[in-house]
């Protein structure tokens, strides 16, 4: 189809807003990428795969900047998440491609995202330190309450086992979840499937899911953890959208791809997120997650605004 001179302009505008939101977090544009292109195709599958090429794109742009400043790490324990998180991803595109839904958006989404953004602006974004020094204060009160309920029965035996423990989940504490434990497994299968069909069936690249599974089961600071998120993030953009192109030639008979509306976005926002993600690597990580928040509220207002013109 022939784009008219607003839908560019819209184009690159929301490309723009994509760009910084990549930056920041690894945010993906999908809350109004998708509704946008839906808005003006009125094809869900192919609004799917044009944000997350686009997400590709702008993730690439900024993972430049946090590689070449080394702000990303990979441990051997997050390839169980990233194998749950492809699975899960496939499941979601061949539920999407093989089921008649119509629209996949509701109000739900970007109301969800305004309140998000609203809390990370208020409270700060999440970080390892303050997740550890909360599960810290959470367990020395549990620890205080066993060793006076329990310390007339086995004295000095039950208090060496409360200083032990007191030390494993004090300063040297590595993640908030104890890592190899079944609890960490359980949540990484958990978040796994959550991140794959996140991706798989609504086109995000869970940049920002990411980012919070690493610095709550992984105890990555806000930095590494946004770096290597944007990382996996491009992984997860390839596989989804590879996916869609062969489920949808093989089922539907079609790609799911338009250059035009890949070109405006995707320029914008690769040049965008690759400058803006120059300055946040300069930023603390209170300012990253305010900057993060003020966006997340941007998106979730332009989306709700796509959601009733739909």
């Amino acid at each position: 189809m022939t784009l008219e001179i607003y839908h560019i302009i819209l184009l690159i505008f929301i490309g723009t807003l994509v760009g910084i939101s990549m930056s920041f977090v690894g945010q993906t544009g999908q809350g109004v990428v998708v509704p946008l292109i839906l808005l003006i195709t009125g094809d869900v599958l192919l609004a799917i795969t044009i944000n997350v090429i686009n997400d590709f794109i702008a993730a690439s742009s900024v993972a430049i900047n946090y590689v070449r400043k080394k702000q990303y790490y990979f441990s051997k324990n997050i390839i169980i998440l990233i194998i749950i998180s492809l699975i899960a991803s496939f499941l979601g595109v061949l539920i999407l491609i093989t089921t008649p839904l119509s629209t996949i958006f509701g109000w739900f989404l970007p109301a969800f995202i305004i309140f998000l953004g609203t809390t990370i602006l208020s409270k700060g974004f999440p970080t390892s330190e303050s997740l550890k020094e909360m599960v810290h204060k959470i367990s020395q009160r549990f620890l205080k309450k066993e060793k006076e309920d329990l310390e007339s029965e086995v004295g000095e035996k039950k208090s060496e086992k409360n200083k032990e423990k007191t030390e494993i989940y004090g300063d040297q504490m590595e993640s908030v979840i104890k890592p190899y434990s079944k609890l960490f497994y359980l949540l990484a299968v958990i978040l796994g499937m959550f991140v794959g069909l996140n991706s798989g069936m609504f086109g995000a690249n869970s940049g920002l899911i990411i980012t919070l599974v690493l610095i709550i089961l992984y105890g990555y600071p806000l930095k590494k953890s946004v770096g290597t998120a944007l990382i996996l993030s491009i992984i997860m953009c390839v596989f989804t959208f590879s996916t869609y192109q062969i489920l949808g030639f093989t089922i539907k008979g079609r790609l799911f791809f338009s250059g035009e509306f890949i070109l405006y976005l995707g320029i914008s926002s690769f040049f965008t997120g690759f400058i803006i993600s120059n300055y946040v690597q300069k930023l603390s990580a209170k300012a990253m997650g305010r900057g993060m928040g003020a966006t997340m509220i941007l998106l979730g207002l332009i989306s709700l605004v796509f959601y009733f013109i739909n």
